[in-house]
């Protein structure tokens, strides 16, 4: 189990380097300077040049990613260069608000998706599974944002049961929630098609085997043959969606929050890409990177667990 852990850590250590460092020169490739932004479009040359150089941008690209490394490294993200503030601690500020938003959308999902998709699997070829196929196509077909306007219209608009934009931070914690529900809503709809299908695909394949099959000539329940044996042995690759679609849950909250007008990383990273805000972009991707990272050594320590085959591979 140890030199499983230890494989598995090491290869999502990797990937999120990976992360990093495509974010690094990605961001450096967007036009404008961030020095320019800063004096405005009538500062001297001069100024633009000196500020450039006390902001670290007159170095090469290879030697500000290994500066970026080594200070990441000792937990130090940098200054942004617009607020003057930590860039780690504005992220961490704007990152609770994103992930209530993912992780209540990503609940709502599963709570959804998986009961879907073991029904669409039981009810194979009925009415039932043709309404959850026909669901799941269109929740994967719509994009987040357009399913946002149109439960603004509906819900906000045209029939007043949730607020239209915004977060309460005020109101207390119903407020909160009642400001939540649509948004997360919304987001949770959009990932419940994914699970659903997987869910769907991998009860048909366990349901298929001929140990259920024996189960049944046996005179098993049915119910303990779905919940007891094929769940069991489905979960794997439907754990495998559920932390895909966390770091796609995560990325489609930032349009959501956009949508919606609530305060987040999503409105903290678009100000600092308009910005060209390198510092405050990089702790921002550094830290969903390391949030993904984390959720997904999780989901590989629980699939050991789940199935020790695993461990062996």
């Amino acid at each position: 189990m140890a030199k499983y852990l230890a494989r598995c850590a090491i290869q999502l250590a990797v990937t999120g380097l990976g992360i990093v460092t495509v974010a690094f020169f990605l961001v450096r490739a967007i036009p404008g300077d961030p020095a320019l932004y800063m004096l405005g479009d009538y500062a001297t040359p001069e100024s633009v040049a000196a500020l450039r150089a006390k902001l670290g941008l007159d170095q090469t690209l290879l030697t500000q990613y290994l500066l970026f490394l080594k200070h990441a490294l000792s937990g130090d993200l940098g200054t942004s260069i617009v607020t003057g503030q930590a860039a780690l601690t504005e992220v961490l500020a704007a990152l609770p608000w994103s992930l209530s938003l993912a992780v209540t959308g990503l609940l709502i999902a599963v709570a959804l998706g998986i009961p879907l998709g073991i029904m669409s699997a039981v009810r194979q070829g009925t009415w039932i599974d043709l309404a959850v196929t026909i669901g799941s196509l269109g929740g994967i077909s719509f994009p987040v944002f357009w399913l946002g306007l149109v439960a603004i219209l509906l819900f906000a608009h045209w029939i007043p049961l949730f607020p239209t934009l915004g977060a309460s931070s005020s109101g207390g914690m119903l407020s909160d929630l009642h400001h939540l529900a649509l948004p997360a809503i919304v987001l949770g709809l959009s990932v419940a098609a994914y699970i659903s299908r997987l869910t769907r695909s991998a009860m048909l394949e366990v349901l298929d085997q001929d140990y259920v099959r024996v189960a049944r000539a046996m005179g098993v329940p049915e119910r303990r043959i779905i919940y007891r044996l094929a769940l069991r042995n489905a979960l794997v690759p439907i754990l495998a969606v559920i932390g895909v679609t966390f770091a796609w849950s995560l990325g489609n909250a930032i349009l959501v929050e956009a949508v919606f007008s609530r305060p987040g990383l999503g409105s903290t990273l678009l100000k600092a890409i308009l910005a060209r805000d390198y510092q405050l972009v990089q702790a921002g991707v550094l830290v969903l990177a390391a949030g993904i990272v984390l959720v997904n050594v999780t989901l590989d320590v629980i699939y050991g667990i789940i199935d020790p085959r695993l461990r062996l591979a």
